[in-house]
């Protein structure tokens, strides 16, 4: 992007701060919330709305792991980096609650079910069933006949087996975002203001050039998650853009017991209200057409949702409202943080791959403490395991 001389010297150039965090949705507004705490001045600026890009356009599950399930995070991560990352989706659901989420109007206690629909997901859930009884989480199986196995999709998609999280929880994320901010006391939130470059300044302070005019700032996080590319380069080898649909639709008589995910998370679906759904995803069936920062929506997508709406809902279903967001996708799925290019004063935090409900406002309050030197990050969440890609 270009910007004018003007903008340069905007009313922002006359600001110093001891943290500048560079996005506002759930990552960037936790963040602030931790530098409060620590006495910190921050100031947080977005090009938007706070909440307007993947923080206020997902389907608001508050789950515990991830959507995949707990046996082929093993697998693929270790059992004792599975362990700590479920772990750490739990502590960051408590966070939330101890800033009153229970109090917004959507908030829900509504348990996840992981749904099999193929043989081999089925063992795979019996088996993580296993392994997260054996290592302290609470979990439950379904199958057929089961209580709460006689609503919509268990009906219709006859699934062979259920994964419950049953201390799961669901919101409006949109109303989470205004609970950040009605928490940001101290902190300073500037919409409309888009950063574009991060300098060293002389007096040994950071120099963030933005739309609105340079601040100057101790220490600098940039929040903006898939879009971080835009400003750091190299960043976007590591966290790469991917588009999530979704529609909402009415559906009379639908009933449906738990939030679900289902195919190994590609597909998700959770009652709204009364005769009201969510359902999302499918982006598996055009993984090259959706690794785009376009947040626009495509017809093979949305009808695909509409096909596994109607096999696994019910026939005469309304589609009432479609869209789209931008997540930021890592190279092994998990979130990242640390310092950007060697520089202990700018740091980074994001990569959550479609979990940041669940997983950034730990990670933030984390980064912000690891910044300010109170307690490391865990191994298995430091950008510098990407150095290959970072150089």
């Amino acid at each position: 992007m270009t910007v004018s001389l003007w903008q340069t010297s905007g009313p922002l150039s006359s600001v110093r701060t001891d943290l500048v965090v560079i996005g506002a949705g759930i990552t960037g507004l936790s963040a602030a919330i931790e530098a409060q705490r620590q006495g910190l001045s921050c100031v947080v600026i977005d090009a938007r709305a706070p909440g307007s890009s993947a923080s206020g356009r997902n389907a608001g599950y508050l789950m515990r792991g991830a959507a995949d399930n707990y046996a082929a995070a093993a697998r693929d991560l270790g059992r004792e980096t599975t362990r700590s990352l479920w772990k750490w989706t739990e502590e960051n659901l408590r966070g939330l609650l101890d800033l009153g989420i229970e109090e917004l109007p959507s908030f829900d206690r509504r348990p996840s079910c992981l749904l099999a629909l193929s043989d081999d997901e089925a063992d795979d859930l019996s088996r993580s069933h296993d392994l997260m009884r054996e290592d302290g989480f609470a979990a439950d199986l379904l199958r057929a006949g089961d209580a709460h196995t006689d609503d919509s999709i268990w009906t219709r998609a006859a699934p062979r087996i259920g994964l419950v999280n049953p201390d799961d929880a669901v919101c409006n994320p949109i109303e989470l975002i205004g609970l950040l901010c009605a928490h940001l006391d101290a902190a300073e939130l500037v919409t409309g203001c888009e950063a574009f470059a991060i300098e060293s300044a002389p007096d040994g302070e950071r120099a963030v050039h933005t739309t609105l005019g340079t601040i100057r700032a101790s220490r600098v996080l940039i929040a903006a998650n898939a879009h971080a590319g835009r400003l750091v380069p190299e960043l976007g080898r590591v966290v790469q853009p991917n588009r999530g649909q979704m529609l909402a639709a009415h559906a009379p008589g639908t009933r449906l017991d738990f939030a679900y995910y289902a195919n190994h998370g590609s597909e998700y679906v959770r009652q709204l209200e009364p005769g009201y759904i969510l359902f999302g995803g499918a982006r598996t069936h055009d993984e090259e057409g959706e690794r785009t920062s376009a947040d626009n929506l495509s017809l093979a997508i949305q009808e695909k949702l509409e096909e596994l709406c109607g096999a696994w809902i019910c026939d005469d279903f309304r589609v009432i409202a479609r869209w789209a967001g931008i997540m930021g996708f890592s190279p092994d799925h998990l979130p990242a943080a640390g310092e950007v290019g060697g520089d202990p004063a700018v740091w980074f935090c994001g990569g959550f791959t479609g979990h940041g409900m669940s997983m950034a406002y730990r990670t933030a309050t984390a980064t912000v403490r690891a910044m300010t030197g109170k307690e490391p990050l865990p191994e298995w969440l430091l950008l510098e395991r990407f150095a290959d890609r970072l150089a």
